[in-house]
């Protein structure tokens, strides 16, 4: 059987979009019963219905939504109204999490404040997963990925020196956000089993995780900080040693066209490196130009990053990408090709570890899923393909003993 760590918890899932969804399929793939809580207008969550599109023979929905929706159930429900308000409370007396992704003060305005919640469940786990965090001078702000990205100062130092910022290509700060709302969410339910044994539950164990994506995105910023907190002045973009500038930590392009990623940060690499190229000479080279480098370690270089990554993009042009691959990996040093999405997936790595998952649909027949980066015992984690609209009402409802008449009923209302 496949692990299922969080087996026996309920989450109760009012996300939409990319990181609530995530941050919950996370908790899926871990075995948690997860129950989405869909708008009666399932267009009201517009992945649902965005391009591109899983398609089978009676339905479609949004690639994305049907990735990141995995291992859940689906229920519809208009918790705005009255009727279904009191379903959700209902739905979380039984629950272990809530999870939530609107802006902050907007569960007040449905009169789901946190005081309503602990009333219908004090030992609830409530996360709210929200752009800003749920206070501060930016918590009522609309924003997305690139947004954050660029208050938090990530944006600034992308791209080359001279050049302008440029956006990242995945919604990091999307990804990061959900993955420390998982975190929190996972913390705070190992709090909770504490509090059952010797110590004392608090508030009945009643845990509100303020998850922001921004704030997900600052926490990386440690190798920046590391000037602010030893009194230097702020990085310039390009100077940081890992901003990808420097000759020992570079892409290059190589005889067939294609990119090499060189790693040669400890010196043990670079040395292999530039015995491997027949230049030993570069050795004592290495932080050329790293001017917060040489001063602090005394070092004394003899030329210029931007003579040496002349000289190495001479070298490397003189063979294919994998004739250098092959030969400098054979001699210790990190350096692999610069993958397009096609030779990544086809990576005999990914093959070999599994990282994508074919899984079989009765609706949209064999689609491959990116699993989760974790296994357990040697083991990968289950998953089951994303739910239809509503698909789990009858089972979600019928244990609420709300019995079919009442369902034709609130249907009918548009409550479900």
């Amino acid at each position: 059987m496949p692990p299922k760590p969080l087996l026996g918890i309920k989450v109760i899932d009012l996300t939409k979009l990319l990181p609530g969804p995530f941050a919950t399929m996370i908790l899926g793939d871990l075995g948690a019963e997860v129950i989405k809580v869909e708008h009666p207008d399932p267009t009201k969550d517009i992945a649902r219905f965005n391009p591109p599109f899983v398609i089978g023979e009676k339905s479609r929905v949004g690639a994305l939504f049907y990735q990141i929706n995995r291992n859940k159930k689906s229920v519809m429900l208009d918790y705005s109204k009255p009727e279904g308000r009191e379903i959700l409370l209902k739905l979380l007396e039984k629950a272990d999490v809530l999870v939530e992704s609107f802006k902050p003060g907007t569960l007040e305005r449905w009169s789901l404040s946190e005081d309503v919640l602990k009333a219908a469940n004090k030992d609830l786990v409530f996360c709210s997963v929200s752009g800003y965090g749920q206070d501060g001078p930016r918590a009522a702000e609309p924003g997305h990925d690139m947004n954050y990205l660029a208050v938090a100062g990530m944006l600034s130092m992308s791209g080359t020196p001279d050049g302008p910022p440029l956006p990242f290509p995945i919604p990091f700060g999307d990804y990061i956000g959900a993955l420390n709302a998982a975190i929190g969410i996972l913390a705070a339910l190992v709090q909770k089993k504490k509090m059952k044994g010797d110590v004392p539950a608090q508030d009945g164990g009643f845990v509100h995780v303020d998850a922001s994506i921004f704030e997900a995105i600052m926490s990386l910023m440690h190798l920046y900080n590391c000037n602010r907190i030893t009194g230097h002045e702020d990085f310039k973009k390009g100077e940081e040693v890992l901003s990808g500038t420097y000759p020992f930590y570079r892409l290059f392009k190589c005889k067939d066209g294609k990119y090499l990623s060189l790693g040669a940060i400890e010196q043990k690499f670079w040395d292999n490196f530039c015995d491997a190229i027949n230049h030993p000479e570069l050795k004592l080279e290495q932080y050329s130009s790293v001017d917060y480098l040489c001063k602090q370690l005394n070092l004394k270089p003899s030329t210029n990053f931007e003579e040496i990554t002349t000289l190495l993009e001479s070298v490397f042009i003189e063979r294919t990408c994998d004739e250098w691959v092959s030969f400098l990996t054979s001699k210790d040093i990190c350096c692999t090709p610069v993958n397009d999405l096609s030779s990544a997936w086809n990576d005999e790595h990914v093959r070999s570890r599994g990282v994508l998952v074919d899984v079989d649909d009765p609706r949209y027949g064999s689609r491959s899923h990116l699993r989760l980066p974790l296994k357990f015992n040697a083991e990968p984690l289950r998953i089951s393909p994303a739910p239809d609209p509503g698909q789990n009402n009858e089972e979600i409802y019928g244990s609420l003993k709300i019995d079919a008449e009442e369902l034709k009923r609130l249907k009918k209302k548009r409550v479900i």
